[in-house]
């Protein structure tokens, strides 16, 4: 199949997982957001509405941009879902279920009594996780302190009801628009976390910079990253976000928090995003004050 069919196939394929169709600049905004959310990879705005033809200049997308956009909605890469949406119907087409027919009330019994255990554990997953340091008691209503360690991602999303994710390092905070629960790595290979760790990190530096690429000149490397860099900090200067800050290899092998960080806009620019602390706690019982760190 000629790849503008399943380009449109794909964008049809985004819109359903994404909700709406793309019918206005803020559309393409909020899809841009969503693909970083889902990736922690960039596409602008401007790509997506050639992409969609909202524009009338005429490009072809590039494979990397092809592949993160497939990537947002479960796919390998561009290849597979190419592959997958050319199967025949009689191969991609799933089984239709047999006739329902009513349930015995018996075993509507045994499925009240076996959710009982599920709601237990549920209950119990979401009971602040067991610290290293001082611990979270009623005492302290549930307040996160600069400081306190967390083994896993797990040990700490719990705490905001988050049990299942594959992007702990940039997770958003259910119902609380641009909050989200950040676990950066210390000095990441790709993903310099940088700042003065004695301190524990009053200022975190980010920028990023592939490990294939280190120590390259070539006029094709240094156009990617910067690129990747400025989609990023355009990103967050759109979505305004404050972030919840787990720093992973900072003071053990773990996660420590850090605090609630926003972006220091006099400091950041195009090439680097530099975040300062804006509040040394969290408390977990209200955190729709969250909003009033925001810019």
């Amino acid at each position: 199949m000629e790849d503008k069919d399943n380009i449109d196939r794909l964008c049809t394929a985004i819109e359903k997982t994404f909700g709406r169709k793309m019918h206005s600049p803020k559309d393409f905004d909020q899809l841009s957001a969503y693909i970083f959310e889902q990736t922690h990879q960039t596409i602008s705005p401007t790509t997506l509405k050639r992409i969609w033809g909202y524009l009338s200049e005429k490009s072809v997308p590039r494979l990397t941009t092809l592949d993160i956009l497939t990537r947002a909605i479960g796919h390998t890469n561009w290849e597979t879902f190419c592959q997958q949406e050319n199967q025949s119907p009689e191969i991609a087409a799933p089984l239709l279920p047999p006739e329902v027919k009513k349930t015995p009330r018996k075993y509507i019994l045994y499925a009240v009594l076996l959710s009982i255990p599920l709601i237990l554990l549920a209950t119990y997953l979401l009971l602040p996780a067991e610290k290293t340091g001082k611990e979270l008691t009623s005492t302290s209503h549930y307040i996160l302190k600069k400081g306190q360690t967390f083994k896993t991602p797990a040990d700490y999303l719990r705490l905001f009801g988050i049990t299942k994710t594959e992007q702990f390092w940039d997770e958003p905070l259910p119902h609380h628009e641009g909050v989200i629960i950040w676990g950066p790595e210390y000095r990441h290979k790709e993903w310099h976390n940088e700042g003065n760790a004695d301190s524990l990190m009053p200022t975190i530096t980010e920028w990023w910079t592939p490990a294939a690429d280190e120590g390259r000149t070539n006029t094709s490397s240094q156009l990617r990253i910067k690129e990747r860099n400025e989609n990023l900090y355009f990103t967050v200067m759109r979505t305004n976000e404050v972030r919840i800050t787990f720093m992973k290899n900072l003071t053990d092998t773990g996660y420590v928090f850090l605090g609630i960080y926003r972006t220091n806009l006099a400091q950041s620019d195009s090439s680097h995003i530099v975040w300062e602390r804006v509040a040394d706690e969290c408390d977990l019982t209200n955190l729709d004050y969250l909003q009033q760190l925001r810019h």
